[in-house]
């Protein structure tokens, strides 16, 4: 008898866990999402390439069901320069990113886990113009806070991984983003 109230306590607790919903990341299931962020490399580049934190932004389209997400989206981030050579590396990268909501506090905070899997390019702009393919994958976590009936602002952080062969190697980024979020409808 106490091993089946064990298991009806745990279905219980699991349901209502599965039914919570996700108010803070979008009250509507489709919503755009602008971000502006700083990328911190973990890769030296050396003496000639300055790779200390840079800008940089991403725009994504999420559709919400539930406390799961799942975002499209593109990235772009400056990773290195020389003002010595004249070249800048920036990553260009589309992505697709599922969320998992963790719990909701209250009405408006909703922290998060997520993963990234994406594919895109590391341009160098020098002459001649050097451009190396790759896919990237990571994961991160954040927290959406609703603002609005509407809109939900996103802080939250990444690390993501590159191999862009020859002209950048492997090399690691962590990703601190701000953003807003508008639910459509």
């Amino acid at each position: 008898m106490r091993h089946s109230r064990s298991i009806a306590g745990l279905a219980v607790a699991a349901f209502a866990v599965a039914s919570v919903e996700a108010a803070a990341q979008s009250r509507q299931p489709f919503s755009l999402q602008a971000s502006g962020g700083w990328v911190f490399p973990t890769k030296d580049y050396g003496d000639v390439l300055q790779s200390g934190s840079t800008p940089g932004w991403e725009l994504q389209g999420r559709y919400t069901f539930g406390r799961f997400s799942l975002g499209v989206g593109y990235q772009r981030s400056t990773v290195f320069k020389s003002d010595a050579a004249d070249l800048t590396g920036t990553i260009s990268v589309g992505f697709v990113e599922p969320r998992y909501v963790l719990t909701v506090l209250g009405e408006r905070v909703a922290p998060y886990v997520a993963g990234r899997l994406g594919y895109g390019a590391l341009l160098i702009r020098e002459t001649p113009r050097v451009t190396t393919t790759s896919f990237t994958y990571g994961a991160g976590a954040g927290v959406m806070i609703a603002v609005a009936q509407r809109i939900a602002i996103d802080a939250g952080g990444q690390y993501f991984v590159a191999d862009f062969g020859g002209s950048g190697g492997t090399a690691g980024y962590f990703l601190a983003r701000l953003g807003a979020a508008v639910g459509l409808f």
